[in-house]
């Protein structure tokens, strides 16, 4: 946006120039046609490379704006695209480590943006609801964050850059003693180191 102004202030200034020293000459005693002319052709010029420069300008801001707007839209959609890596859980069944076929979609988008993203660590948490003992949840949660890790491999993400954990049902996300609950706690959780 600057180059841009700073072409047409110094084509403004050019133009200005040239008018300054057509009207500061010495005066003519006699009138000359061809030199009134040659001013003309001159003012005329000068005020042609003028709007041709203010033209491509303007193509220049045109494609500046547009090239803004492309990279704008790309930070929103990888904005987007992690803030979904990290909020969107995948769920299992009661006393189960299956992932349902319902979530390998999630898996796969999952699977595609740490393959995009090579630089990112995950920790892929284990949980579980509140049924059973605290050393059978734990271990329930250990397989649910192994099978995931083993799906992610599975689709081509690299094993060092995945760790699994196991919290069982010490950090439910709802709180309560009911199905609903219960089915919201039974899930895997993403975070990225």
């Amino acid at each position: 946006m600057n180059r841009t102004w700073t072409i047409k202030l110094s084509l403004v200034c050019i133009l200005l120039s040239l008018m300054l020293v057509v009207s500061c000459g010495k005066k003519k005693v006699t009138t000359d046609p061809n030199a009134d002319q040659a001013v003309t052709d001159t003012m005329d010029t000068a005020t042609d490379m003028v709007d041709t420069a203010a033209d491509t300008a303007t193509e220049e801001d045109v494609a500046m704006d547009a090239s803004e707007d492309e990279a704008n839209r790309e930070a929103a959609a990888m904005a987007q695209a992690e803030d979904d890596f990290i909020n969107i859980d995948l769920y299992f069944d009661y006393d189960s480590s299956v992932i349902q076929d319902s979530a390998m979609g999630i898996i796969e988008n999952k699977a595609n943006w740490l393959l995009a993203n090579t630089n990112v660590t995950v920790v892929i948490e284990g949980h579980c609801d509140e049924r059973g003992t605290t050393e059978y949840n734990l271990a329930l949660g250990d397989r649910r964050a192994a099978r995931v890790k083993s799906t992610l491999m599975n689709l081509g993400v690299d094993s060092a850059r995945i760790k699994t954990l196991s919290y069982g049902e010490e950090r439910p996300i709802v709180m309560g003693h009911s199905e609903a609950a219960w089915s919201k706690n039974r899930r895997a959780h993403f975070v990225i180191k």
